[in-house]
């Protein structure tokens, strides 16, 4: 299972996609969020769209592995998604943020066997303007939005340490060989 994180902006679905469609055997965790879609974003397939109200009964629940508010949108893992997925013998994919990340870290501390099955991996740009770019390029985000994303991304970038693996972003190609290359040494490792 990777976990792959960043700041908004780095690349981070363009990447795991990529590598999904080179690798059959790798799933996407499908995670949920309380915001709304965006553009051709689909249920059930990007995310598990919830209403805030949802997800809140879905926290009380204990449904979730690990979720966080963040931007004003609940986000998080929930453990029927990931058993769904390692019960079909899939390799997984999980793109989360930074705080969960951090969670995550936590679970497979105190989860040995699963631990085993994790790779953290931090993919962002080398600056901050960089990054600024991505996020105006995406068109998707309003300039008071980017700023917030940009203010959450100098926590992020100095939880860098705590992941397995970094990634310098770069180009799509750059990036997706990093990411291939982490997936494939891995992989043998497990085996």
């Amino acid at each position: 299972m990777l976990i792959i994180s960043g700041p908004a902006g780095s690349g981070k679905n363009t990447v795991a996609e990529r590598l999904m469609g080179e690798f059959p055997q790798i799933r996407r965790v499908v995670t949920s969020t309380s915001r709304p879609p965006r553009g051709a974003e689909k249920d059930g397939e990007d995310y598990h769209f919830l209403s805030p109200q949802s997800f809140e009964r879905a926290i009380e629940k204990g449904e979730f592995f690990e979720y966080a508010k963040v931007h004003g949108r609940y986000y998080g893992t929930s453990k029927k998604a990931v058993y769904d997925a390692f019960g079909k013998g899939d390799d997984l994919i999980l793109i989360i943020d930074v705080q969960g990340a951090k969670t995550w870290r936590g679970i497979a501390e105190s989860d040995a066997e699963l631990g085993k099955k994790i790779t953290f991996v931090f993919i962002a740009p080398a600056s901050p303007e960089e990054l600024k770019r991505r996020l105006a390029g995406r068109g998707t985000e309003t300039e008071e939005e980017i700023e917030r994303r940009l203010k959450t991304a100098v926590s992020e970038y100095a939880a860098a340490d705590m992941f397995d693996k970094k990634i310098d972003s770069k180009s799509k190609d750059e990036d997706y060989a990093a990411l291939k290359k982490i997936y494939i040494e891995a992989k043998s490792e497990a085996e």
